[in-house]
């Protein structure tokens, strides 16, 4: 996200997919983390209803999408519309983040490996901020 908050044709977009993402404080959170850090990359929250789930991540391939954060709620149903899935996935059955390489969906599991780094970083929150800290890690490669 460049400091005027605008998109361009480089900046790396994930989604939030859940029911009620904009109540969620993931995105805002990592959008800080990206602007705070001057990393061009976004993440958009998006407000998906049961019934839209499997239109919206088969066409996720399609898109101008990097990947996706999956909202607890939806991470059991995205298994079946994956391409591929790491071991956590086959393993836990749940999906938290899908990453789309040459239009083919790739499911990972990220939250355990969050709380495992960070969860004795963080007082308040900790769910959350592990979350954010290792998926801003994990997109830049950089280390907070």
């Amino acid at each position: 996200m460049n400091l005027d908050n605008s998109i361009s044709v480089e900046t790396k977009l994930f989604g939030f997919i859940a029911e009620n993402a904009h109540s969620n404080r993931f995105s805002v959170s990592v959008n800080k983390l990206f602007k705070a850090n001057n990393v061009n990359a976004m993440v958009i929250p998006m407000n998906i209803r049961p019934d839209d789930l499997v239109f919206t991540i088969s066409q996720m391939r399609y898109s101008k999408l990097n990947g996706a954060m999956i909202a607890s709620e939806y991470q059991e149903e995205v298994l079946a519309l994956l391409d591929e899935g790491n071991d956590a996935v086959k393993e836990s059955g749940y999906c938290d983040f899908i990453r789309i390489a040459n239009g083919k969906l790739l499911g990972e599991l990220i939250t355990p490996r969050a709380l495992e780094k960070f969860a004795n970083t963080f007082e308040n929150d900790i769910a959350l901020n592990a979350l954010t800290h290792y998926f801003y890690e994990l997109i830049t490669g950089e280390n907070l």
